[in-house]
């Protein structure tokens, strides 16, 4: 949660960071297993991964897919293949 000031009452909330720590943690976690297993697709909005390096590098690793497009299934796992 956010710092708070609630004026009627006088009262000061802190922030809360243990959420922030959360995902940071699980944005490190994603991260890892995003480069150290062959197994792994992170489905993330890109705030969410935002800051964790060169947008260059993650442009090489994106595959867009869009609703409604038809891919075979062999056509996809070749293009995600080719990306490592």
């Amino acid at each position: 949660q956010p710092e708070a000031y609630i004026a009627r009452t006088d009262t000061f909330i802190e922030k809360d960071s243990a959420v922030n720590d959360e995902i940071e943690r699980l944005r490190l976690s994603s991260m890892g297993a995003l480069l150290s297993r062959q197994d792994t697709i992170i489905v993330a909005s890109v705030s969410c991964i935002y800051g964790l390096g060169s947008p260059e590098d993650y442009e090489g690793m994106m595959l867009p897919v869009n609703v409604g497009q038809q891919m075979s299934r062999e056509t996809l796992l070749t293009k995600l293949v080719d990306m490592l």
